[in-house]
Formats: structure tokens, C-alpha cells, sequence
């Protein structure tokens, strides 16, 4: 038996796309499916239920990552737990098999899958998702844990572990846990040969929301100063301005991207050194369009 553990925020979308390919993996894998919502409007839930599949729903108010990944695992049976969003949906029908294989090694936590981007995905998207989701895998142990690659979009752990490590942040969980479990002598890998179609088209204060996250995980916020936010934010406008003029797109396109880059710049000096979590900032984008 296999945990599998998909959250959901108005997937009606994909929702139905992610069961199919869950349904079609190869392995003769018995499959608990549960589908955790927080708060859906669009049929989200009634489509899973449509599955046969249970849906545990959760107050959209109280909703962070870790919570709605330690409610979802523990409710599940299986000595492995798969995390899903829903809309991170398996390339093939060996995806599970290919993530479930590196457990065979007893000192390995959890499994991260690669993540490639949809057709019509942005360009910074398609950028970011290159550089960090490489084509080849590796496998981190203590000692040489720097740069992991883990993520609940798509993710396998061992439950065993889990019961020791619970996810902690409310954001940036899958990190921060990778890192916890290698400093206590477990290992974790990064599967790339099992992948997923996974990718955002998000607003730039979005963009910048996560980028804070991941970079307070890896513990770059220490004594932070606004003047080193801005350094950082001028080494990324260097940076990602640099590959929208490589880029083969017309130029008042290039325009367009350039607009977006300094605005998501903005919001990461702007908000990095803010009271509040970005939880809370995410909820305040969502309902504001203004600059």
C-alpha cells in the first residue's frame, strides 16, 4: 500500500487528469488516495469524489503547507506517502515505480521528482525550472547536503521518518525538512528520471513571495539589512534581465518581461524585511491587483 496525499485549491481543471494518471502507474501498487481541499469552489471536490476518493476538507483560513501534508499523511496508510498537487501531473505510467524505487536503500528518507514546465509556461518559469530541476540525478547525504532539491509538488517520503520529522513551516516546509532529515543521518534523493508537468503562471509580488521563502530557509535572512535585499535584488535584475534580451521574442515582448522582472525585484526588497508571513502577503495578492 502506498499513501497518496494530493492537495487541492480549485483544481477542477486537472483534478480529473491527476486521478487518470495516478489510476494508469505501473507497480501493482495498491493506492490510498486522499485529496486535501482548502476550500474549493469550482467542483474540485465533487470531481475527486466522483473517483471514489475520500476529500478532507480544510479551513481555508487556517490553511499552511505543513498542516494540510501532516493531516493528509497521517490519514493515509502506507509505509511510503506520495504529496501531489494536483496540478503536478505525472509525464508517464512509470512515474511512481521510478519514485518508490530509491527506497529500496534503507537510509533514504524521501524522493524528489523532477519538474518540467507545461507548453505554455512563462519564460521565467521555464528558466527557473531548468536550473533547478537538472536532468541528471543526485543523491544528498549529511556532509554534502547543500543545494537539495525537494518538493511537495511532486514528493515520496518514508513514513517511518516522517513520525520522527513532521513538516514544521507553514511555507518552504519540503526544504526545510530535507535539510532536518540529512542533518539527522538520513538521505534524500532527487529522481530524475521520474518527472512531473508542474509550473506556475504567477504574479510578480507571487514570484518574489516564494523566492523569500526558499532563501529564509536556506538561512540567508540572518541579520538581514535592507541594503543587502537590495543587493540581492540587483544581482537578480542583472541576472534575469541578461536572459530576456537573449530570449528569441519580439522586443516589445522582452519589454513586457522586463517590467515584470523589476516589479517582482520591488516586492523582493519590499517584503523580504517585512513583519508577517508571506502566507499572510500571498492572501493579500491574491485580492489586490495594484503594484
Amino acid at each position: 500500500m502506498i499513501g497518496i496525499v494530493i492537495r487541492t485549491l480549485d483544481e477542477s481543471e486537472l483534478i480529473g487528469r491527476c486521478l487518470d494518471t495516478l489510476a494508469r502507474q505501473r507497480g501493482g501498487f495498491a493506492l490510498d488516495v486522499l485529496v486535501v481541499d482548502s476550500g474549493s469552489t469550482d467542483g474540485t471536490v465533487e470531481i475527486a469524489q466522483s473517483y471514489g476518493h475520500r476529500v478532507l476538507n480544510l479551513d481555508p483560513g487556517e490553511f499552511d503547507y505543513s498542516k494540510a501534508l501532516n493531516v493528509g499523511i497521517a490519514e493515509v496508510d502506507g509505509e511510503f506517502v506520495v504529496s501531489l498537487s494536483a496540478h503536478a501531473i505525472p509525464v508517464d505510467d512509470e512515474w511512481l515505480e521510478k519514485m518508490i524505487a530509491p527506497f529500496a536503500a534503507a537510509d533514504v528518507a524521501g524522493v524528489s521528482s523532477r519538474q518540467v514546465p507545461w507548453p505554455d509556461a512563462p519564460w521565467q518559469e521555464v528558466h527557473r525550472l531548468r536550473h533547478q530541476f537538472a536532468d541528471s540525478g543526485r543523491s544528498y547525504s549529511r556532509g554534502g547536503g547543500d543545494g537539495v532539491v525537494f518538493s511537495n509538488a511532486a514528493s515520496a517520503i518514508r513514513r517511518a521518518v516522517w513520525r520522527e520529522e513532521p513538516f514544521l513551516l507553514p511555507a518552504a516546509e519540503d526544504l526545510e525538512w530535507a535539510k532536518r532529515v540529512i542533518a539527522a543521518g538520513w538521505r534524500i534523493v532527487y529522481e530524475s528520471e521520474a518527472a512531473v508537468y508542474h509550473s506556475h503562471d504567477e504574479s510578480p509580488r507571487a514570484q518574489a513571495l516564494r523566492l523569500i521563502d526558499i532563501n529564509r530557509v536556506l538561512g540567508t535572512d540572518r541579520s538581514r539589512r535592507r541594503s543587502r535585499a537590495v543587493r540581492e535584488g540587483a544581482g537578480i535584475l542583472g541576472r534575469d534581465g541578461a536572459k530576456i534580451l537573449g530570449l528569441d521574442e519580439p522586443v516589445r515582448r522582452k519589454v513586457v518581461y522586463l517590467a515584470e522582472l523589476v516589479r517582482m525585484v520591488y516586492y523582493y526588497i519590499a517584503d523580504f524585511s517585512r513583519a508577517g508571513t508571506t502566507a499572510e502577503r500571498r492572501r493579500e495578492d491574491s485580492t489586490s491587483t495594484s503594484p
